[in-house]
């Protein structure tokens, strides 16, 4: 099995520091997310991944919850099946909006990015 350089998924030297702190665990990078199920990449490659009872029991609002480009620490140990994310790494940057509805909750929409681009339409549509 070929190991996939997390470098290239953005995996920094002040992110590597922070998984030391999780020897069993492996370092995986949100790329996606749809109704609690997330897309990552690890050097295992890629696959699904799920957030632990303990860490949706833990977590404290919604924007605790991994988003796109989060660094997260999974564990692998089953063949089949998906991941299980047990911790967030801090983030270095976050993205977030005011979440769509009445209520007054924020939505985060990534994190840990260095560039955005914001393209809007010039006719109000």
């Amino acid at each position: 099995m070929t190991q996939i350089n997390m470098t290239a998924f953005g995996l920094s030297a002040r992110f590597a520091v922070l998984t030391t702190e999780y020897s069993n665990l492996i370092t995986g990078r949100i790329l996606s997310q749809e109704k609690g199920l997330y897309r990552m990449i690890s050097a295992r490659g890629e696959q699904f991944a799920e957030t632990s009872g303990k860490f949706r029991y833990e977590v404290g609002s919604v924007s605790d919850f991994p988003a796109v480009g989060d660094f997260v620490m999974i564990d692998c140990a089953q063949s089949m099946g998906n991941a299980i994310i047990h911790h967030i790494l801090p983030r270095k940057s976050v993205f977030i909006r005011k979440a769509v509805g009445t209520a007054h909750k924020e939505q985060v929409i990534a994190a840990n990015i260095d560039t955005v681009f914001i393209c809007m339409s010039l006719n109000n549509d």
